[in-house]
């Protein structure tokens, strides 16, 4: 039943932004400082979007691994008592 429902979310998901994307084709242009590129608002949305998401992984990646490192000390710490 779970897998029933997923597959239905995710396919309206899909259909959504598929229908966003079609909405949304005009060109735009993005200045990058030493070029400027040309690309339909929709693929734009999206390389931000994929790269927002990689930006917050890394930065919960390097949280995780601080978090990591204290609990190892501290357990070391405890071990030596």
């Amino acid at each position: 039943m779970v897998r029933i429902i997923a597959i239905i979310f995710f396919s309206i998901s899909a259909f959504l932004a598929l229908w966003f994307s079609l909405l949304n084709f005009q060109i735009v242009d993005i200045n990058l400082y030493i070029a400027s590129i040309q690309l339909p608002l929709a693929v734009a949305l999206t390389i931000e979007l994929i790269a927002g998401i990689c930006i917050g992984f890394i930065v919960a990646y390097t949280h995780i691994v601080k978090l990591k490192s204290e609990n190892r000390m501290l357990s070391n710490q405890l071990r030596k008592k």
